[in-house]
């Protein structure tokens, strides 16, 4: 979550009786006068012009200690602190230094190209208003040309991105009813947080009727009574929580490892409850307050509600703030003194400048706001329904393909909300599409981590032309035709290629850079490639990525601009559903391979509801779904490849199979109008040139045994099934008091026995169990927790949790999976002689997962290595560092590689590059 440090000098509101600042501005230079120079109280409303000989006099309520800025058109801005202490009168001297860096507004004007607009819009999300508030669209920067950006590299610490002004920002806000002089001082703009601090003047909007002054006078009490100002004076008066404020204590951030969205199961594991008068706060004697506050204190603001994405069961806005010093000075206001001493994230830290209000501002004390969702995020009726859509994004390993090639596939998807990513789809749908919407060529790969991998074999008699390629999940059959993936997919008749008019990509230069290196060297049967890629953000500072790789010979492959990059695709995170789109939410996420049907009992007095037992092969897999009141059931979560033998029947108590079953076909999307296609034209290539991707011609290294090479522990790759989501070590176990006490750490909720939020909304049974590599699925509640209870935490060496990755376990582990791993081996055992009766059963054959050919990456050194339009294929590449080093097989005779990268950073920046090797 992005931190703000906001750095705004504040004022304190009137304590004492009307005091008098006057003075004079001056040329520093001549010494001269400057008429008509602005003079004014920072953060307040008080302000006023020197008159034609240069003086000033400000009268009002001010506190002991002020804060007084001078400024003039052309000149360096001066601030000054002011103290009234034991008198009620002040004289200042301003003299104001002539600004030589100072340019003009058409050479400002000049510079505002794309880059500088990207820039700009970053800016804005940061010093303005977050994108989605509704203020955003009624606050705006009147002469933002006068704004500069510039890369700075930091000796100490990351680079960033800072901004200045010549000139003061001129901001309207018309939702607080504010026009702003902003006198900008420092702006910087950091990956994981941002900072910016001025000196601004208020001016009172006029507003045009009774009704608009109304709303405005209720924007400003609904924004003060949500502000930090509120809370630390709601803190330093320790005021009832139970309006405005609930406080709770995080752990320290290498303790805090949060594993759940819900808070009934966080609260007293990483957040604890605290009274405010247990914040201790002192005087210091000036009229200002102490407040220490050593831990991370969690703010909810109970007093509104808010589509929360923190937590799945609370409605309401959350805050975190720090103290890096462990304390921070407020004045008897609740104004922060000094804003370097507190970090703020959260719903504060979306408070940009649109929600700031003078610090003359009097708020009304018995002021209750009532609904504020529409004052604070924009939403509609389809909010919720939103966060819940996914969409694929897939490319290929080049633009366009010949009857019996292997078109490799490789992608990521896409969530509104990435909080709910472990209870969307774990399959998507492949198919190849005629342009009259017929289905030619279908596949159905696993989702893993948001990732997608896959392969579809051409056949040899496939009818060269114009198809397409759309992938989609069966939950997003629930959405819009947007929420699918379609492109073009070319089919080329053999013996040609095609050809097309040279396109201009847009460059982005603030995008992610990728910087590449490399060396090649002879080998007996293939060159050797090591190449090296480097990430960097656009502030030049290293970052991790993942994204898909593709290496192809540039004198075969043409490159097409095809429509379909990620940074395009990406677009759709910001497209929200239209406020009249409804759904009924009638297809289910698919977590495996799903069948549906309807039983028919043999009588009347049977029913429809009952129990469908489903069992994959003799019991590789099984388990049991309940019909609705119609006789339909829906069964998912079974993994395998290829074709399987399901039985499928319904059980009576006797375990007696009774009635019958009839599947029925899952149902695809519906095509509209929106078929895309490539403008290209056919032309020969000579024989010579003419090479395909056949992926039976390679020879796998994998196919081969190497003689004393060490295999590693079968423990130590978690029997088999990958790393888990969440592990355990058993150095964290030693300090643990019982095993329940373990499982609600790594997420379990011991009351409904849900894994987090895993599967939410789904209804599921006690997660599977498996110790020592023994599977025990499908157990009771009440039985799991027994098992779970008779081990002692200092029994194990590790205990793994799979969420995520839980579709590897089949219809088993449908509510997640926790892996015990004992020191003293296993001690519970099932009957491993049991076998599957299927008499009464119909059997099904139902295609699983899609089998392709590997992509080739490491030939025999031994064989010579043909030319291949594809020289290396990666749709899983991953950075370490910001670094990502891969060793690639290159055929002689290949002088130009093409190479193209593409996916995204960890923090969801689209990443794209295309390079050039020549020989």
């Amino acid at each position: 979550m992005r931190k703000l440090f906001l750095l705004v000098f504040f004022f304190a509101v009137g304590s004492i009786a009307a005091q008098t600042v006057s003075g004079v501005v001056r040329e520093k230079a001549t010494g001269l006068p400057l008429p008509f120079a602005n003079v004014f109280v920072n953060n307040t409303t008080q302000g006023i012009a020197t008159d034609s000989e240069g003086k000033f006099s400000l009268s009002g309520d001010f506190p002991s200690q002020i804060e007084l800025v001078a400024s003039f058109m052309g000149y360096m801005t001066e601030v000054k602190s002011v103290s009234f202490e034991g008198q009620n009168q002040a004289e200042v001297i301003f003299e104001l230094s002539f600004n030589e860096s100072n340019l003009s507004e058409i050479e400002l004007k000049a510079k505002r190209d794309k880059s500088w607009e990207r820039k700009f819009k970053k800016f804005e999300e940061v010093f303005l208003a977050v994108p989605d508030d509704p203020f955003k669209s009624q606050i705006e920067i009147l002469n933002p040309w006068v704004l500069e950006f510039d890369k700075v590299k930091s000796d100490q610490g990351p680079n960033y991105l800072q901004a200045s002004a010549q000139e003061p920002l001129k901001i309207t806000n018309w939702a607080l009813g504010y026009r702003m002089n902003y006198y900008l001082q420092d702006f910087r703009l950091l990956r994981n947080g941002s900072r910016y601090f001025g000196q601004v003047h208020y001016e009172p909007l006029t507003p045009i009727d009774t009704q608009e002054e109304l709303s405005w006078e209720y924007a400003r009490q609904v924004n003060y009574h949500s502000s930090l100002r509120k809370l630390n004076q709601s803190i330093l008066l320790n005021s009832p929580d139970s309006v405005y404020f609930s406080l709770f204590k995080t752990l320290p951030d290498q303790t805090n490892r949060r594993k759940t969205n819900d808070f009934s199961v966080e609260l007293n594991q990483s957040i604890f409850p605290i009274q405010k008068d247990s914040i201790l706060r002192r005087p210091l004697g000036d009229g200002n307050f102490r407040i220490f506050l050593t831990d991370r204190l969690e703010i909810h603001h109970i007093d509104k509600p808010w589509p929360n994405d923190y937590y799945t069961n609370i409605h309401h806005p959350i805050s975190w703030i720090e103290a890096p010093e462990g304390f921070y000075n407020i004045d008897r206001n609740g104004t922060l003194l000094n804003p370097t001493q507190l970090v703020l994230s959260g719903y504060l830290g979306r408070q940009r400048v649109a929600r700031t209000l003078p610090l003359d501002f009097v708020p009304q004390s018995e002021f209750q706001a009532g609904d504020t969702r529409s004052e604070e995020i924009i939403t509609g009726p389809n909010t919720e329904l939103n966060r819940f859509r996914e969409k694929v994004w897939l490319t290929t390993n080049k633009s366009y393909f010949y009857p019996r090639e292997t078109a490799w596939i490789g992608g990521h998807m896409l969530y509104q909300d990435a909080f709910l990513a472990d209870s969307l789809s774990r399959v998507v749908h492949v198919d190849i599409i005629r342009e009259n919407f017929e289905v030619v060529q279908s596949a159905t790969f696993p989702i893993r981590q948001g990732r997608i991998e896959g392969g579809l074999v051409l056949p040899k008699e496939m009818k060269p032309g114009d198809y397409a390629i759309r992938a989609y999940t069966s939950w997003k059959l629930n959405f819009p035709e947007a929420d699918q993936f379609i492109a073009p997919f070319l089919v080329m008749e053999e013996g040609f290629r095609p050809e097309v008019g040279t396109t201009e990509s847009e460059i982005f230069p603030d995008a992610i850079a990728i910087k590449s290196d490399f060396t090649i060297v002879d080998s007996l049967s293939y060159r050797v490639m090591d190449l090296e890629f480097n990430l960097i953000d656009e502030f030049e500072n290293p970052i991790d990525g993942e994204f898909v790789l593709s290496i192809t010979d540039a004198d075969q492959v043409v490159d097409m601009n095809q429509g379909i990059r990620l940074e395009q695709a990406m677009n759709w995170l910001d497209e929200d559903l239209p406020e009249t789109y409804k759904s009924s939410l009638s297809y289910p996420v698919e977590y495996g391979i799903s069948i549906q049907g309807k039983f028919t009992p043999d009588n009347k007095r049977q029913g429809l509801v009952n129990p469908i037992t489903i069992v994959r092969g003799d019991l590789e897999d099984y388990g049991q779904v309940m019909t609705d009141s119609s006789g339909y059931f829906w069964a998912t979560g079974l993994n395998y490849q290829d074709t399987a033998q399901i039985a499928v029947a319904a059980v009576n108590d006797k375990l007696r199979p009774f009635g019958s079953v009839e599947l029925i076909p899952m149902d695809k999307p519906v095509l509209g109008t929106n078929y895309p296609k490539l403008a290209y034209r056919k032309v020969a290539v000579p024989s010579e040139d003419y090479f395909l991707d056949i992926s039976g011609d390679y020879i796998l290294l994998e196919e081969f045994v190497k003689e004393g090479v060490k295999v590693e522990d079968e423990r130590s790759q978690w029997f088999g099934y990958g790393e888990p989501d969440r592990v355990m070590s058993k150095d964290q176990l030693s300090m643990s008091l019982n095993m329940m006490n373990v499982l609600q750490r790594m997420g379990f909720n011991s009351t409904n026995y849900r894994l987090g939020n895993f599967n939410v909304g789904q209804r599921t049974g006690a997660p599977l169990l498996i110790i020592d590599g023994a599977p025990y699925p499908f157990l009771e509640n009440q039985e799991f927790k027994e098992i779970i209870e008779s081990y002692q935490p200092q029994e194990l060496e590790s205990v793994g949790i799979y969420t995520f990755s839980s579709s590897v376990f089949g219809m088993a582990g449908y509510a997640g999976v926790v892996v015990l791993n004992t020191k003293r081996g296993q001690r519970y055992s099932k009957n491993p002689n049991k076998k599957f009766n299927s008499e009464g059963f119909q059997f099904f054959s139902i295609p699983g997962f899609t089998t392709f050919p590997e992509f080739p990456k490491n030939p025999p050194a031994d064989q010579y290595l043909r030319k291949k339009p594809t020289i290396y294929w990666e749709p899983k590449a991953k950075t370490s560092n910001g670094v990502f080093q891969v060793n690639v097989k290159v055929p002689y005779g290949i002088d130009r590689l093409r190479i193209q990268v593409e996916g995204r950073s960890l923090d969801g920046e689209a990443i794209y590059k295309v390079i050039q090797l020549e020989r």
